[in-house]
């Protein structure tokens, strides 16, 4: 007679037994644990106030992905019969272990809030709005486990500023920020941002390749001392819009690149003849060049002058470069009588003010932007429209602002998911629908090939003088530069209004209150 010992695992086990057994294997048992659930379905269309649609159902649940125990039970025989009356407890369990590998769990479903000012409900929805909206549901549709969404953020300037820093200092800012390129050097000094290069694009060697697609100017104008605080969006350029109707009617033909300042003064006088006086007939031949600052930075680098000086502690627009830029806006309100004075004394003569859409401008200084279309509506169509590229001193500039996206500090699991979102959002198919939308110029020089945006060149060809203007693009830029720009403007278009008088003393002035201002840049940042 022999005597079987059975071993089991988790616990003893005994029998009486009698005869002789041949050895044999025991029973096997296995245990199983459930595998987690599959990732969410994709989330659905933003909807039309900016909140994201619901999201679908769970996929299916996953197959098991535990370690499985297999225990087998073994068999000893015992060659001398022996008789066992009582239980044996062996202390020793007999595993048989296997290992099988465990796929990664899917990632938790993340939400990531982009701001922009240019995102309004309904009706009042701008272009760059209607872009944005575009993409959110493109991103949205991949069905990944970030989804995107768009918040407004009203006002632009100090307003807008105020308010991002309030809901920094709050915990509850925005993963990402569209805004005006130059309002990122105000997060970035806070330490409010991600710098961009070192924190994510050096270790995303795909994304890093294409670092040179962007335009260089728009690119460096996004770093500070180094630090690459956010990344180009899009950008445009103030051109001078042309009704061809008054061009032809007056025996002129359209103004080509090269065309130099008293090129353009000539020009213009022959068309305020054709219109007659201004301040009688309530035309001009020109607007929009002497009340903008951007005018101004286009005349001067035009003329080989710079707005700051080489490390961007001073200004350097008040030098002889720029008198002359500044004498020749003057002149053209003045002394020519061929620019639009300002608003004011218009309405002292009792006339309406005058605009390109009207009619009652024949060149107007104007951005890269859906009014192409929408102004030419109103003077009877593209073949009444043109857009004339840059004048030329000694050498033709243009500048190019426009809009960056910035990413700010949350946790680092929220930041990749933030970045998931922006590095494709700057990548160039996101870029040309958004481009091909919204009628501004692109970041990146390899939009231009695509077949959404060649159609877009296609379907308006007047578009591109802006982006040949690309190729010879100024961006000025300091962290400084909201405040800076605000009171620019606002010395910069003195020649609209005030008497004829010694531009220098303007510009001097200009440069004692902004330089006073970098000063004390100076000392707060070291």
């Amino acid at each position: 007679m022999a005597s079987v010992i059975r071993r089991r695992y988790l616990g003893g086990a005994a029998a009486t037994l009698g005869g002789l057994l041949a050895a044999a294997c025991g029973e096997i048992e296995v245990r199983y644990v459930q595998g987690p659930a599959g990732p969410a379905g994709p989330a659905g269309a933003q909807g039309e106030r900016g909140a994201t649609g619901a999201a679908g159902a769970k996929g299916a649940t996953g197959s098991a992905g535990q370690t499985q125990t297999i225990v087998q039970e073994k068999v000893v025989t015992v060659e001398k019969p022996v008789v066992v009356e009582k239980v044996v407890t062996v202390d020793r369990p007999v595993v048989v272990e296997k290992t099988v590998e465990v796929p990664a769990k899917a990632a938790p479903l993340r939400r990531v809030v982009l701001w922009t000012y240019f995102w309004r409900a309904g009706a009042n929805m701008s272009e760059r709005g209607t872009g944005f909206l575009d993409l959110t549901n493109q991103w949205n549709a991949q069905g990944t486990n970030i989804t995107m969404g768009l918040e407004p953020l009203s006002g632009q300037g100090t307003t807008n500023t105020a308010k991002v820093i309030a809901s920094y200092a709050a915990g509850v800012p925005p993963d990402l920020l569209h805004s005006a390129y130059w309002d990122k050097g105000v997060y970035g000094l806070r330490d409010m941002v991600v710098e961009l290069e070192g924190t994510f694009i050096k270790a995303d060697k795909e994304y890093a390749d294409t670092m040179d697609d962007f335009y260089p100017h728009l690119l460096e104008s996004s770093y500070w001392q180094g630090k690459l605080w956010s990344l180009p969006q899009e950008t445009n350029s103030n051109l001078p819009y042309t009704n061809l109707a008054y061009v032809r009617e007056a025996g002129l033909d359209t103004l080509k690149l090269g065309y130099t300042w008293d090129d353009w003064v000539e020009y213009l006088k022959k068309l305020q003849q054709f219109l007659g006086p201004g301040i009688e007939t309530g035309k001009w031949a020109m607007t929009g060049l002497v009340q903008r600052a951007s005018g101004f930075i286009n005349l001067l680098k035009e003329n080989g002058g710079e707005y700051f000086n080489e490390d961007r502690t001073k200004v350097a627009f008040n030098s002889p470069e720029g008198v002359e830029a500044m004498q020749y806006t003057a002149d053209l309100v003045h002394k020519h009588q061929v620019h639009a004075p300002h608003p004011d004394i218009i309405k002292a003569a009792g006339l309406e003010n005058p605009n390109f859409p009207s009619g009652t401008i024949a060149m107007e200084w104007e951005t890269s932007a859906y009014r192409v279309v929408q102004w030419a509506e109103r003077i009877g169509g593209l073949e009444n429209m043109y857009v004339a590229p840059s004048p030329t001193k000694k050498q033709p500039f243009i500048a190019n602002l426009g809009q960056n996206t910035a990413m700010f500090k949350t946790s680092s699991q929220q930041q990749d998911a933030a970045w998931q979102v922006m590095r494709w959002l700057t990548s160039t198919e996101p870029a040309a629908h958004y481009a091909a939308v919204t009628f501004f110029l692109p970041p990146r020089k390899s939009v231009l090939t695509t077949p959404e945006y060649a159609q877009n060149l296609k379907d308006v060809p007047q578009f591109k003088t802006f982006v040949d203007a690309l190729d010879y693009g100024y961006r000025p830029f300091h962290p400084e530069f909201p405040e800076i720009y605000g009171t620019f403007q606002s010395l910069v278009s003195r020649p609209s209004w005030k008497e004829l008088r010694s531009v220098k003393d303007d510009l001097d002035e200009a440069a004692r209150v902004i330089n006073a201002k970098l000063d004390e840049f100076q000392q707060r940042t070291g």
